[in-house]
């Protein structure tokens, strides 16, 4: 994209008010538009590789050094599966963030499944600069997938630290660290080949020394720029204790003075990019869970209002940007986390729901009933927000006093080792995720299965829950066919019928996306590049 033209060959969506182009009519769009949506073209075929001169590679390896200089970033939003999506991007973008990443992407599909290719990946020229992410273990699927994208973003990055089981099972993300030669080998392939520069996000490692020998490796074979995380493979879930920055710092203190280190991990509160980087020595402070329950994070001014409000801000992006229903839901449960857990039927709710009508009402609701008890705790929030003043002044406080504080003010996901179960939820009671274990295990015994069939069983349920709410959605019928017509469709048809009518008779369609009236009807040819 290179900050000023579409890329040849680029599908291009028009986003100014929840408006997008059909493929047909892309030609004369306005490129120069910040918020034009550009999405990877299904059909796509790679030049024959060219191995990249001395020269290309030293600049490559200067890129971010000179950037994170130049644009003073500090604060990167990290990448996320399914929830550091365009809309996500742009909305921390509006409070803070510097850099941002897409979610992780499958190289393998990237590269050989045209639709999930244009799926995976939405772009826009606001949302600069961006690293691509991709997880990977092969080195000619690696290099294809980023040389697919080296118009399109400012760098790629390796994904080294995913610790879930799928990705075990995948034999990628940080269950490749063990691997060191066939990541070095993907790493190199990429200097050589590809005009980015390419970056790896990593683990520690069990023992001091061997992540410093790791972090070495990767950057003789050629990155530019690393990520680390103060936790080892195994260190995840709710119950795994805090991220490790000394660790951070032993890789900043052998590989810093060549290529820029991020810091990720603890980034809870105003303030802790700022002592991170005073700990740690790393030019920057990548943000994941801290960003997901408080998106206003790298904003110290801003950072900790009513999550309903944010909720709702944020679902005008997902509006605007067409982010999926799964994004959308996550994000709703973690921005509005410590209400959901006092409003139980608000939380069943966003189970269920698809649109973001629906999204938009609940957070509705959830911030008059939350608006109500504001009122009858007014002490607390003042109380809460003095608090809140001190953290940001620098003055660092205890997780147990800051877990205290209402759930309607956007705080932290604290994790138990922080702080003590019977702070959050009261001597002798039981959090929610024990509740609902202990009612597993019920169900479990009840029906005589294990509780890895009753788990099963209950996602199923609610999967059919899921289906069942989105049957009794009540859509109008169309006007021309019968068949469900579109939302917000001023003619009141479906999509077919909107679309012969407004190709016949030269109208638009804002519901449908159809710029009939507005844009000339040539036929759009995808290219390949």
């Amino acid at each position: 994209m290179n900050g000023e033209t579409a890329p040849e060959g680029y599908e291009v969506e028009k986003c100014g008010e929840c408006e997008a182009v059909d493929e047909e009519q892309t030609t004369s769009l306005d490129v120069d538009d910040p918020l034009n949506v550009f999405r990877m073209p299904k059909k796509m075929t790679l030049a024959e590789k060219v191995k990249n001169t001395d020269e290309v590679i030293a600049k490559n390896l200067r890129f971010w050094r000179e950037t994170f200089e130049k644009q003073k970033i500090t604060k990167v939003l990290a990448p996320m599966v399914d929830q550091s999506e365009l809309a996500f991007r742009l909305f921390t973008r509006k409070y803070g963030a510097q850099l941002t990443f897409t979610p992780m992407i499958h190289a393998h599909l990237f590269v050989n499944d045209g639709t999930y290719r244009r799926n995976s990946l939405a772009l826009v020229k606001a949302d600069r600069p961006l690293v691509v992410q991709f997880c990977a273990n092969k080195v000619e699927t690696f290099l294809a997938a980023c040389r697919l994208v080296e118009d399109v973003c400012d760098g790629v990055d390796l994904n080294l630290g995913c610790p879930q089981m799928v990705a075990k099972r995948g034999r990628y993300g940080s269950w490749l660290q063990d691997e060191v030669d066939l990541i070095c080998e993907m790493v190199s392939a990429v200097r050589d080949y590809c005009k980015l520069p390419v970056s790896c996000k990593i683990r520690v490692r069990d023992d001091r020394q061997q992540t410093v020998e790791y972090a070495k490796r990767l950057v003789d074979a050629g990155a530019t720029m690393l990520t680390v995380h103060g936790r080892t493979r195994d260190m995840k879930g709710a119950e795994t204790g805090l991220a490790d920055w000394s660790r951070i710092r032993d890789v900043v203190e052998a590989v810093g003075s060549r290529v820029p280190v991020m810091a990720n991990g603890n980034i809870q509160f105003p303030g802790d990019v700022e002592r991170c980087m005073e700990a740690t020595g790393a030019v920057a402070v990548m943000s994941a869970e801290g960003l997901l329950y408080n998106p206003l994070i790298f904003d110290d001014s801003n950072s900790h209002i009513d999550t309903w409000k944010i909720a709702a801000e944020y679902l005008q992006y997902a509006k605007k940007f067409h982010a999926g229903t799964s994004a959308i839901r996550a994000h709703v449960f973690r921005i509005c986390h410590h209400s959901l857990l006092e409003y139980e039927d608000f939380r069943m709710r966003v189970s269920l729901e698809h649109r973001v009508e629906d999204f938009e009402n609940i957070v509705e609701e959830l911030g008059k009933r939350a608006t109500a008890d504001a009122e009858a705790g007014k002490e607390r929030e003042e109380e809460a927000r003095k608090l809140f003043e001190l953290i940001r002044n620098g003055e660092l406080m205890d997780a147990i006093e800051v877990s205290k504080q209402p759930h309607w003010i956007s705080k932290p996901y604290f994790r138990l080792k922080e702080v003590a179960k019977e702070s959050i939820v009261g001597e002798g009671e039981k959090t929610f995720r024990e509740k609902q274990k202990e009612k597993l295990a019920q169900t479990a015994k009840e029906m005589g299965v294990s509780m890895k069939q009753a788990r099963k069983r209950e996602r199923r349920q609610l999967a059919g829950a899921r289906i069942t709410e989105a049957k009794r959605t009540k859509f109008p019928p169309c006007a021309r066919c019968k068949q469900p017509a579109g939302q917000g469709c001023t003619m009141s048809k479906c999509k077919k019928c909107c679309r012969y009518q407004c190709k016949n008779e030269k109208l638009d369609c804002k519901s449908h996306r159809y710029l009939f009236a507005s844009q000339p009807s040539e036929n759009i040819q995808e290219i390949s590049t």
